[in-house]
């Protein structure tokens, strides 16, 4: 047995055991009846069955099974969420009392009001904007440089210097501006504990994360952070009806630790997990040696979900997942298969919104919850993740550079590409490069800056701030070429003149985690008018330091990508009452195949060669019910949720 799999092993068997120190009552002395409820249904279910979730982008309305997300995960899995998760984004901050705001954040409370009344559970993160209210932004400048706070919350302890036990200095500004935003967001709690409701509450998320202002201090620092959030609200305001979630960034922050007596709950992010199932494991195994097994662990923000199946197979079943939103272009519903949301919500053991208690007829108990079986192994499912090859739109008459990008969850996909070598122009006073940028994943957004090395006799490198392409997305790449930074120092003045004045190479650089799919330049273009490359000649693109990435250039009218082009989009999938329409742009291979809820086959119509064209195939002989149909082969792979009546 390797070394690597007897740790694996070893955080499997405490993983078995974690449920058990579990305490089933919540660290906030004086909780509320719901709190108190709330808590103590997430620990005796713990280790046997996992809350389902969903996080909200769109707050549109105050009933909770209206909002787009909520719907959206319905129409998905065909179950509600038990648990909808909110933010108090626009609660706070400079913009805070805007009327759309106010709206935004009024009606997520109201939401949540009608959700505990179904005997759902609340769950609220806080994107605290900038307490000084300079700037509407919550992010540093390493998460979003076109709008960022540089507020450091340091300058309000009493050493702001200080590496341990930090201390507050209540006569400071900092200070007086960080409890007035703690007082609103407690307010608003307060509004939620006089109606009876009790909520989860993650502050501070993703504690170590520098892209957040609070994440960038140091662990001892966060704590006291921490720690004033907890004591202001509990202590001072009274706020009593919440369950505390600690967020690490990492499984291996232990200097974050704001303290055990001030949370109930770890949580960690985990996106990417395409296999439902590695990622989450892992990362189990590694919070439960670090942190030990006496909290309950959640997944408090993912992509694809953990699969109920092989959770508990590896006894790592987390006490909840929550993907982010739908909504403001998140897609991440989309990261799990119809077939895999349907078994993991059809599972005994997962809690949607429909098998949860009712608040007014739940008990508080002291023992675990029965034990459950899956009633599916993943490996039954069909979850394959069918990857529709996708080009840029104008390539007929347009030139690009593509670059696939094959990492596995856990490994990297990097290289750097030199898109220019001779005869690079004077670069000395540039101010901005622009690029056209086309994502051909659908499921992760990435991340690439461009670089530059120097010629004789340094031959020294720089490269500026980069550029965050969503899923899916197509834009034009804006990059502010005077934040260059050599051995990161910004270059200014005249290091900058002299650097830019004797370029040898131009880059593309490329460092993406995770990330599987296909990713698209074109006319990289230096102030409006010079021009890098537009990609229009057939060039031998090389890539040093590469991994998992290959390139090349696709010259307009590019006959090899045409036939796959034009079969992709003339495949079409339609179901009009119980008959199934098909129609391919070629012939090929087909295959017409029905799936129940729980993921299984229980049909196929067709398998074997089909001719181009349409045709059709009758459901009559199903039975009455809820099914996928699901097409490959022939230029299409397709699935549809159906209704036999």
């Amino acid at each position: 047995m390797s070394i690597k799999k007897l740790g694996l092993v070893f955080g499997l068997a405490a993983a078995a055991t974690a449920s058990a120190a579990i305490s089933y009552s919540p660290v906030t002395a004086g909780a509320t009846e719901g709190a108190q409820k709330l808590y103590n249904f997430l620990a005796t279910n713990y280790g046997i069955k996992t809350v389902s979730g969903v996080m909200t982008g769109d707050v549109n309305s105050a009933t909770v099974k209206e909002l787009p997300d909520v719907a959206s995960f319905n129409e998905h899995s065909g179950k509600y969420p038990a648990l909808v998760g909110f933010d108090f984004l626009f609660a706070t901050g400079v913009k805070a009392s805007d009327a759309w705001y106010q709206s935004y954040t009024q009606m997520a409370l109201d939401a949540a009001k009608d959700l505990w009344k179904q005997g759902g559970i609340p769950a609220f993160t806080w994107h605290w904007k900038d307490p000084s209210d300079q700037i509407d932004a919550f992010y540093t400048k390493s998460g979003n440089d076109k709008e960022y706070t540089e507020f450091d919350f340091t300058k309000g302890f009493a050493d702001p210097a200080c590496t341990a036990n930090c201390t507050w200095n209540t006569e400071s500004e900092t200070y007086k501006q960080l409890v007035s935003d703690i007082d609103e967001i407690a307010d608003m709690f307060l509004g939620l504990q006089e109606a009876g409701v009790a909520a989860i509450f993650r502050p501070l998320h993703e504690a170590s994360g520098k892209w957040f202002w609070w994440g960038t201090k140091g662990g001892a620092a966060f704590q006291a952070l921490y720690n004033l959030v907890y004591d202001e609200m509990v202590s001072v305001k009274g706020v009593k009806n919440l369950v505390w979630v600690w967020n690490p960034e990492y499984s291996k922050d232990t200097d974050w630790n704001p303290g055990a007596t001030k949370y109930d709950v770890i949580s960690l992010d985990i996106y990417n997990a395409w296999d439902y199932t590695n990622l989450y494991t892992k990362a189990y195994a590694e919070l439960t040696t670090n942190f030990g097994n006496d909290k309950i662990l959640a997944v408090s923000e993912n992509g694809s979900i953990p699969d109920m199946s092989t959770m508990k197979a590896s006894n790592t079943v987390w006490s909840w997942w929550m993907p982010w939103y739908q909504t403001w272009d998140g897609k991440f519903l989309d990261q799990t298969v119809e077939t895999v949301w349907k078994a993991n919500l059809e599972s005994p053991c997962t809690i949607s919104l429909e098998s949860m208690p009712g608040w007014d007829k739940y008990t508080i108990s002291n023992a675990p919850v029965a034990a459950c079986d899956a009633s599916y192994k993943l490996g039954e499912l069909d979850t394959a993740r069918v990857i529709e090859e996708k080009f840029p739109g104008d390539l007929a008459t347009n030139g690009w550079l593509q670059a696939k990008l094959s990492a596995g969850a856990e490994d990297t996909a990097k290289g750097n590409v030199v898109i220019l070598e001779s005869k690079v122009p004077d670069l000395s006073s540039a101010k901005k490069l622009t690029l056209k940028v086309y994502n051909a994943n659908e499921m992760s957004g990435i991340w690439f800056t461009v670089a530059f090395l120097t010629g004789a006799p340094d031959w020294a490198w720089a490269q500026p701030d980069g550029c965050w392409v969503n899923a899916g997305d197509s834009t034009l790449c804006e990059i502010d070429l005077t934040t260059t930074a050599k051995d990161q120092v910004v270059l200014e003045g005249a290091d900058y003149t002299a650097f830019m004045s004797n370029i040898s190479k131009v880059y593309i650089e490329i460092y993406a985690e995770g990330f599987n799919g296909t990713v698209y330049y074109d006319d990289v273009t230096v102030d409006g008018s010079i021009l890098i490359n537009d990609f229009n000649k057939a060039l031998n693109i090389k890539v040093e330091e590469g991994q998992k990435l290959a390139v090349k250039v696709l010259t307009a009218g590019s006959s090899a990508i045409k036939p796959v082009a034009a079969a992709s989009v003339a495949a079409k999938l339609s179901v009009s009452g119980k008959t199934v329409s098909l129609t391919t742009a070629k012939a090929g291979m087909v295959a017409v195949e029905v799936f129940g809820m729980n993921g299984k086959r229980v049909a196929t119509l067709y398998k074997g060669n089909l001719a181009a064209g349409t045709s059709a195939f009758s459901l009559a002989d199903m039975p009455k019910g809820r099914y996928i149909v699901r097409v490959k082969g022939a230029g299409l792979a397709a699935t549809q949720p159906i209704l036999v009546k």
